[in-house]
């Protein structure tokens, strides 16, 4: 029967995400334990304590980190949001307006996101800008993805261009999202 600390590692060892946050000592445990108790009882065939999984996951936390290059790229990134922005549906090309930032063809329908200076939008943009370097770097949208999972911060879209990574986010949850990756880039 497989021990619960070795089943909990093999988990956070197989989950970027977890690994870096456990290790940079941003991570809410009993979070991550809530995500993770069912695997771990999966693996070890026993019903299994939530104190007992925030107790692997707070040992861990003194392991060194696999991952070293994403964040150092990410420690070197900024972050910005603005408000203000509509989703916007047209069905010609010419309709679409000047402050449009991208646009999306799907069925004969443009989809547009634009900065309409509504404040009645519930619309915000986060912008992470990554260092020139990090162009050609794999995987960093799929990581700030499963951050913000973790947390359960639920966003529109996420979109990597080139050195810039857009999160397309109801204003309802973008206070919490931006608290919890400027945790990420600047404290981690």
């Amino acid at each position: 029967m497989t021990k619960i600390s070795d089943s909990v590692k093999v988990i956070v060892s197989n989950n970027l995400i977890y690994s870096m946050a456990i290790s940079s000592g941003l991570c809410n445990y009993t979070k991550v334990a809530e995500n993770i108790k069912d695997k771990v009882e999966a693996m070890t065939g026993k019903t299994v304590k939530f104190n007992t999984i925030v107790k692997v996951l707070a040992n861990m936390k003194t392991e060194k980190p696999e991952y070293t290059d994403d964040l150092e790229i990410l420690k070197k990134s900024s972050l910005t949001i603005e408000y203000e922005y509509s989703i916007l549906y047209f069905d010609d090309i010419k309709k679409i307006p000047e402050n449009t930032i991208l646009v999306m063809k799907e069925s004969n329908i443009y989809i547009c996101i634009a900065n309409t200076g509504n404040q009645q939008s519930k619309i915000a943009l986060i912008k992470i800008i990554l260092p020139k370097e990090s162009s050609f770097t794999p995987g960093l949208t799929l990581l700030i993805t499963d951050y913000l999972m973790t947390y359960g911060i639920k966003f529109t879209n996420i979109y990597r261009l080139n050195t810039e990574i857009w999160i397309v986010i109801d204003n309802s949850n973008a206070g919490k999202a931006l608290y919890h990756l400027n945790n990420l880039l600047h404290e981690s």
